[in-house]
C-alpha cells in the first residue's frame, strides 16, 4: 500500500474524508477490502482519532465502507457504484431547484444513445430485435389503456435496453445509477399533450432502422426523438420564469 502522507490542511474530519477516498482509489480496493486501522489512519495522517472515527462515520453513511464490530473497516462498494451513487444524488439534489440539471441529464442522453444507437443498428446483438418489438408492444397497449404512468416507465426500460445492448459495463451502470433521474425527466415531459403519439411514432421508427441496419437513420431518428425532450424542458423553463406554470 502506497505510503500515506500526513494532513496539513484546517477542515479535518473532511480532509481525513478525503484522504481514504484516495486510499481507496488509489490502492484499487475492492469490497470486501480491509483499510488500515483507526489507529493507523490517525498516526499516519496525524489527526487525532476522533477526526478518523468521525470521518469513518460519514463514509459509512455513505455506503463507501462498513464496519464490522471487532474485525475493522472495509470497502463495501466499488469505486465506480459509489461516485456514480454521489453524482445521481447530487443532480436529485437539483432537480427540483430547477430545470438545467435536467436538460444537462438530457443533453447528456442524446450525446451517448444517438452513438450507441448507431452502433446497434450496424451490429445488432442476437435476440435484441424480437425483444425491443415486444417491448414497444406492449409500450402501445399502456398508451391505449390510458396508461401514463406504466407507459413512461416502459419508455425508461427501452432505453436501457439499447444501452444494455452495448455490452460495456461502464454505460450500463451510469444508466442503471441513474434510472430515477430519467424516470422523473420522462414524468416532467411524457404528460404533455400529443407526446406520447409522437415518441410511439419515433420508437417504430427506430425499430424499422436497426432491422434495416441502417445506423444513420437510427442515429437520426433518436436525435429527433431527445431533441422533443429538451424543446418540452426548454418550454417548461419559459413558462416557470414566467410564473405560468
Amino acid at each position: 500500500m502506497d505510503t500515506i502522507a500526513p494532513l496539513k490542511k484546517i477542515r479535518i474530519t473532511e480532509e481525513v474524508i478525503t484522504a481514504i477516498e484516495n486510499i481507496i482509489i488509489d490502492n484499487e480496493l475492492q469490497p470486501g477490502d480491509k483499510l488500515p486501522s483507526q489507529l493507523k489512519l490517525s498516526q499516519a495522517f496525524g489527526v487525532g482519532s476522533r477526526s478518523v472515527r468521525e470521518a469513518v462515520k460519514a463514509l459509512e453513511s455513505r455506503g463507501l465502507v462498513e464496519t464490522i464490530h471487532g474485525k475493522g473497516v472495509f470497502v463495501k462498494n466499488s469505486n465506480m457504484d459509489f461516485f456514480l451513487e454521489i453524482l445521481k444524488n447530487n443532480l436529485a439534489f437539483h432537480l427540483p431547484k430547477g430545470k438545467k440539471a435536467l436538460i444537462d441529464l438530457t443533453n447528456t442522453r442524446k450525446i451517448v444513445e444517438t452513438n450507441v444507437i448507431h452502433d446497434i443498428a450496424l451490429d445488432t446483438p442476437r435476440g435484441f430485435i424480437s425483444s425491443f418489438a415486444a417491448l414497444i408492444d406492449e409500450m402501445d397497449r399502456k398508451i391505449d389503456e390510458n396508461n401514463i404512468e406504466a407507459y413512461n416507465l416502459l419508455d425508461v426500460e427501452l432505453h436501457k435496453m439499447i444501452i444494455k445492448a452495448t455490452d460495456n459495463a461502464i454505460i450500463i451502470s451510469i444508466y442503471n445509477h441513474l434510472f430515477e433521474l430519467l424516470v422523473r425527466a420522462f414524468q416532467k415531459t411524457g404528460l404533455v399533450k400529443g407526446s406520447t403519439e409522437k415518441s410511439r411514432k419515433e420508437h417504430r421508427q427506430m425499430l424499422e432502422a436497426i432491422t434495416a441496419s441502417d445506423g444513420e437513420r437510427a442515429r437520426t431518428i433518436m436525435t429527433r426523438h431527445i431533441n422533443s425532450t429538451l424543446e418540452k424542458l426548454m418550454k417548461m423553463q419559459d413558462l416557470q420564469a414566467s410564473g405560468s406554470v
